[in-house]
């Protein structure tokens, strides 16, 4: 069965690399766009739907991978809004 819209593994590597890009923190509207144009040639047509809430469907799946980012500790939950890579001594765990 194909997949309709992109599953949220898709977007781990690539919130990553924005986020290294960036110095390691971005608001979350900039994280947006900015994740937008590194996976325009990954999105399938079925992510530019809204969910039942009214989000693009990529967007959910970019937010649910970066819950999955900070349940791993490769991301932390610091300020709302802000997008941030986990500190080195922070990853130690």
């Amino acid at each position: 069965m194909t997949r309709r819209w992109t599953a949220p593994e898709v977007f781990k590597p690539l919130i990553l690399t924005v986020l290294e890009q960036a110095g390691g923190e971005l608001d979350a509207e900039e994280m947006f766009l900015e994740l937008e144009l590194v996976a325009e040639d990954r999105l399938l047509p079925g992510d530019s739907e809204s969910t039942p809430e009214g989000e693009l469907r990529w967007r959910y799946a970019a937010r649910r991978a970066r819950l999955a980012l900070i349940e791993e500790g490769l991301m932390t939950k610091s300020r709302p809004g802000v997008w941030q890579l986990a500190g080195p001594s922070q990853r130690l765990g």
